[in-house]
């Protein structure tokens, strides 16, 4: 099995860290620019990465996430870029009808940017992977209804309920609190984090909480299961937002890059 990177777009998140991580602190600050350099800059812009992940195995090709979408896509107006995660299937050899599974770990629409192509699944001969509790806490919103409805219509909605084993051996790890219906995707080479933190330093300090987290509470206790998991398998976290995957202790793998910079596609 193979897990790639593939860096959909880089950009400064909209608030400063101090504003999205209310308990950050200069010794979060000071952690930050010693062991991740380009993350956070001295004004408290702080930069994120938007990743997904392709883990391709002799049972098929699987998409974790799909970036913030195209021009025009409202994720790509609310961050000022645009996403290129076409352009990287196709240079990893990839064409985005060879592409069996598409799991998304929450229902945000910077992790869902690409599910479609205008008004039909982008990928084709997908089944789209969703908690059951994600789609009853996005049905009927806007994201829902642009990104998630045309694959339900199209008969690709596959909903879970829990810890799932798929065919091609991943597992769907629940971790809500981001959202209540957040999941990672455990696989051989790392742990598929989407947001279950968003910042490398809740992997230091797992109870720094993030605004936007619909119950901090919940949030701060699956980033600790999921700490603790990494930590005894000896495999990495690898989130949506930070330019570098962690391990269990939150030291970065090195061959990422800068965190101000659009990260290379590489293997985990």
């Amino acid at each position: 099995m193979d897990v790639s990177v593939l860096c959909d777009a880089v950009a400064v998140f909209p608030e400063a860290v101090e504003a999205a991580l209310p308990g950050w602190s200069p010794e979060h600050q000071q952690w930050t620019e010693a062991n991740l350099p380009g993350n956070v800059d001295a004004t408290g812009g702080w930069w994120l990465h938007f990743h997904s992940y392709l883990v391709t195995s002799d049972r098929g090709a699987t998409l974790v996430d799909t970036g913030i979408g195209p021009a025009g896509g409202e994720a790509a107006n609310w961050l000022g870029t645009i996403g290129r995660l076409p352009e990287l299937l196709e240079a990893a050899g990839v064409r985005e009808a060879d592409i069996d599974t598409v799991i998304l770990t929450h229902v945000h629409l910077d992790h869902a940017g690409w599910n479609t192509a205008g008004e039909h699944p982008r990928f084709g001969n997908a089944t789209y992977v969703v908690q059951q509790a994600e789609l009853d806490h996005a049905h009927g919103g806007p994201t829902y209804e642009r990104l998630i409805k045309p694959i339900a219509d199209a008969g690709q909605l596959r909903a879970v309920d829990g810890e799932t084993l798929l065919d091609d051996g991943l597992r769907l790890l629940p971790t809500p609190g981001h959202t209540p219906g957040h999941q990672c995707v455990v696989t051989e080479r790392a742990v598929l984090g989407g947001d279950v933190l968003v910042h490398p330093a809740q992997a230091r300090w797992p109870e720094l909480t993030y605004v936007y987290e619909r119950d901090p509470v919940v949030a701060v206790t699956s980033r600790r299961e999921v700490l603790a998991l990494a930590a005894a398998t000896g495999i990495p976290i690898a989130a949506a937002h930070p330019h570098t995957a962690l391990d269990g202790s939150a030291l970065p793998l090195v061959g990422s890059g800068l965190g101000d910079e659009v990260c290379r596609t590489h293997r985990l």
